[in-house]
């Protein structure tokens, strides 16, 4: 059987460890920092590192979120940059979840943006599967559009570089 198929695709405010005690969700509950993200079963741990080099400053998340507050639709639109051209991606709130419980990236708390970002990421690209391996200097130039690139330190004269 294809593990993808043990997937449930659920709406965050059916998701119990999602909501607060009120039972309303949130994009950010907090202020944004990098212990906020947890990774689940995907393979797509470069793409949470450069979230959480991000999260080192708040606002370079918050600016990714053209919907940065929670609406009655369900409907989220954020920024990226594909090829140094930026793309407007939207989405909705149904996250892939084993058990009720989200089983790609979620926040450490009730807060969604790491979920959010995740399955933009994961929408740009074409599937979460396409977002498994990766390298984060193509992640740091889609997110910011900043220029980035792989530095090989087994390079001839670069052994002593740190």
């Amino acid at each position: 059987m294809d593990e993808w198929s043990t997937f449930k695709w659920i709406r965050a405010s059916e998701i119990d460890e999602l909501n607060d005690e009120e039972g309303k969700l949130a994009i950010f509950s907090n202020d944004v920092t990098p212990s906020d993200i947890k990774q689940g079963l995907l393979g797509d741990c470069y793409f949470l590192s450069i979230l959480s080099v991000l999260a080192e400053v708040p606002n370079r998340i918050k600016k990714l979120f053209v919907t940065s507050k929670i609406n009655e639709f369900g409907v989220y639109a954020v920024t990226l940059k594909k090829n140094g051209e930026s793309r407007e991606v939207v989405l909705d709130d149904y996250f892939p979840c084993q058990f009720g419980e989200p089983c790609f990236s979620k926040a450490n708390g009730n807060e969604l943006w790491v979920l959010i970002l995740e399955k933009a990421w994961a929408k740009l690209h074409g599937s979460y599967e396409r977002i498994e391996a990766g390298f984060a200097h193509n992640v740091m130039n889609d997110l910011t559009g900043a220029p980035s690139f792989d530095f090989d330190i087994e390079d001839e004269g670069q052994e002593n570089i740190w």
